[in-house]
């Protein structure tokens, strides 16, 4: 009778040991879940604001009555710039978009730094060609290059956003 009143006590023990065990694991997995989820949320957030950028600088070309002119380097933001050569957008820091862009106009919650952008001018296409004389511009439409930068709540969530625009004047 001793005997079997032993080996309850170590089924018992092997049992709370097992509990444990899968208690541990369930809060570990619902720790990952939780990071993936916030994660997930903060890339969003990023990926949202540099859409609010990117419609900001589509309103902008869209709204100009007239041609603007291509410069170099810009001064007053937002303005259309030659095309960077040799420029990778992702790899630039915050700072580097600081400096090199327009900020986004309207005030965004939770994001670590306000939405920026880039306009640059990529071509001119014209309807028909004219024979003759390449300075002689008819009918036809201007394309421009708009890159974004957003970030979420954080400046480690980065959304790097481009798309072309065809303007006519």
């Amino acid at each position: 009778m001793r005997m079997l009143q032993g080996a309850t006590l170590a089924v018992t023990l092997i049992l709370l040991f097992l509990m444990t065990l899968l208690g541990v694991s369930a809060i570990q997995v619902t720790q990952m879940q939780e990071k993936m989820s916030s994660n997930m949320q903060d890339k969003e957030l990023s990926f949202n604001a540099a859409e609010s950028a990117l419609a900001a600088g589509e309103a902008w070309i869209i709204n100009l009555t007239r041609e603007p002119s291509v410069v170099t380097v810009c001064s007053p933001y937002p303005c259309v710039q030659e095309p960077y050569q040799n420029l990778i957008f992702t790899t630039q820091t915050n700072s580097w978009w600081q400096s090199h862009s327009a900020a986004y106009s309207s005030q965004l919650d939770n994001v670590a730094s306000s939405p920026r952008y880039i306009i640059e001018f990529l071509e001119y296409v014209p309807d028909s060609p004219v024979l003759g004389d390449s300075s002689i511009k008819g009918k036809g439409t201007f394309y421009y290059q708009i890159t974004t930068r957003g970030s979420g709540s954080s400046d480690n969530s980065v959304s790097i956003l481009q798309t072309t625009v065809g303007r006519r004047y």
